[in-house]
C-alpha cells in the first residue's frame, strides 16, 4: 500500500458547497440563489471576459508566468516589480507561504474563527497552527496575538477583513502589532476583501502598503470585487527579501494565461469595481439593519457578507436549513470554528430584498436562543 506522509492523515479535503442546480433538483425548488461563497453578484467586468477569450486563442503555448501582470500591478501600487508575486488566487499563496517559511517544530499563529485554508495550509506541511480567541465583538485580538508569539512562531496570519466575521483590525492596531513582535515573524495580511473594506472603513482601515515593513506581506485577489473567482488569480505585495522566496518556489507558468489577461483588463475597469463596491455597501447596510431590527446577533461586516450568531449549533443549523428550503444557499460555520454562526453573502438588490423578507419571517424561531459564550 502506498502511504502518504503521516501528518497528512490529519488533513481533511476542502468540500465545496452544493451548486444551485443540485439544490434545485434535490428540493424541488423553482429557483435557488447561491449566497455561500462571497462571489460578486454583478458578474465579471465585460472587458476582462473579452481579454480572457482573446488569451484562449494562445492556449497552445505557455504564458509568461504572470510577468506582464506583475508589471501592471507594480505600476498600480507604485512599487518595484520585485515586490510583487502572482499565483492561482491568494488561497494558493497562503499554501505557498506555509511551504516556504514553516518547518516541523515551527508554528503559525492566528485566531479562532478565521479562513479555513490557513489551518489546512499549515497542517499540510506538517507544522502546527495555534489560535487565540476572537474578541467579544468577533474581531482579531492583536494583543493576544502578540503575547502568544514565542521562539517557534514563524508566521502570523490575519484575514482583514476576516472571513467569516467581516470584521477588521485598524491601521493603528496593525502598526502596534508590527512594533510589538520580533522582525523575524512574518505577518501575512490577507486582504481578499480590501476594496469593500476600504470603502466602508475609510482611514481606520490599514494602509498596509505604506508601512514598508520588511516582515509584512499583503495578499490581494481578483476573485471578489473584480468578479474573476473562477479564473484563480491573486497576488502578494511585500518586501522583496520576502517576495523573492515566493517567486523562487512558484511553478513556472502559473497563473494561467486567460486569468492573467482578465486580471489586467479588470484593473483598468474602475467603474465596474466602483459599482460592485457601492452595490455591496448598500446591501450589507440593508441586511445588517434588517437583522438588528429583528433581534439577530451579528458582527459588523466590512466585507461582502453578513454573519449571524444564532447562539447555538442547533439554531444555526435550523436557520441554514430553513433558508435552504426557501431557495437560499448560505454557509454554516462549524468548519470555521464558529458552530453557532451562519455566513450569508450579498446578492443582487432583488435577491437581497427577498432574503431580508425571509429573515424577518424566521426571526421568531431563531433569535430567542441565548448568545454563545465567547472569550
Amino acid at each position: 500500500m502506498i502511504e502518504a506522509n503521516s501528518h497528512l492523515h490529519h488533513v481533511a479535503a476542502y468540500t465545496p458547497g452544493a451548486s444551485p442546480e443540485q439544490i434545485r433538483l434535490e428540493y424541488g425548488l423553482d429557483s435557488v440563489v447561491k449566497l455561500a461563497s462571497n462571489e460578486n453578484p454583478l458578474g465579471s467586468p465585460p472587458a476582462a471576459i473579452v481579454a480572457a477569450r482573446e488569451a484562449l486563442r494562445l492556449s497552445h503555448g505557455y504564458n509568461d508566468g504572470g510577468m506582464a501582470l506583475r508589471q501592471k500591478l507594480a505600476v498600480h501600487h507604485n512599487v518595484g516589480i520585485e515586490a510583487i508575486s502572482v499565483h492561482n488566487g491568494s488561497d494558493a499563496i497562503i499554501h505557498q507561504i506555509m511551504r516556504t517559511f514553516l518547518c516541523p517544530g515551527n508554528h503559525a499563529l492566528s485566531s479562532h474563527g478565521t479562513f479555513v485554508s490557513f489551518d489546512l495550509a499549515v497542517r499540510s506541511v506538517g507544522s502546527r497552527a495555534r489560535f487565540v480567541p476572537l474578541t467579544s465583538d468577533y474581531r482579531f485580538n492583536v494583543r493576544a496575538l502578540a503575547s502568544s508569539v514565542d521562539s517557534s512562531t514563524k508566521v502570523i496570519y490575519i484575514a482583514n477583513p476576516n472571513n467569516p466575521t467581516g470584521t477588521y483590525i485598524t491601521h493603528d492596531e496593525l502598526v502596534w502589532l508590527l512594533d510589538s513582535i520580533p522582525s523575524s515573524v512574518l505577518v501575512v495580511l490577507d486582504e481578499a476583501y480590501y476594496e469593500y473594506a476600504f470603502h466602508v472603513a475609510g482611514s481606520s482601515y490599514p494602509n498596509a502598503l505604506s508601512l514598508n515593513s520588511p516582515n509584512l506581506l499583503c495578499l490581494r485577489t481578483f476573485s471578489k470585487a473584480y468578479g474573476l473567482a473562477a479564473l484563480r488569480t491573486g497576488y502578494a505585495v511585500g518586501d522583496p527579501s520576502v517576495v523573492q522566496w515566493l517567486i523562487r518556489t512558484k511553478l513556472p507558468f502559473d497563473p494561467n494565461g486567460p486569468g492573467c489577461a482578465a486580471a489586467m483588463a479588470a484593473l483598468d475597469d474602475i467603474d465596474f469595481v466602483r459599482e460592485s463596491v457601492k452595490q455591496n455597501t448598500d446591501a450589507v447596510m440593508m441586511l445588517s439593519e434588517t437583522l438588528i431590527e429583528c433581534g439577530y446577533t451579528i458582527s459588523q461586516s466590512a466585507a461582502n457578507f453578513v454573519m449571524i450568531d444564532c447562539g447555538t449549533t442547533e439554531k444555526a443549523s435550523e436557520l441554514y436549513k430553513k433558508l435552504l428550503f426557501a431557495g437560499f444557499i448560505t454557509r454554516p460555520l462549524k468548519g470555521f470554528g464558529l458552530p453557532s454562526c451562519v455566513r450569508i453573502s450579498t446578492g443582487t438588490h432583488e435577491q437581497n430584498l427577498r432574503l431580508a423578507m425571509k429573515l424577518r419571517e424566521l426571526a421568531a424561531d431563531i433569535v430567542d436562543a441565548p448568545l454563545s459564550t465567547r472569550s
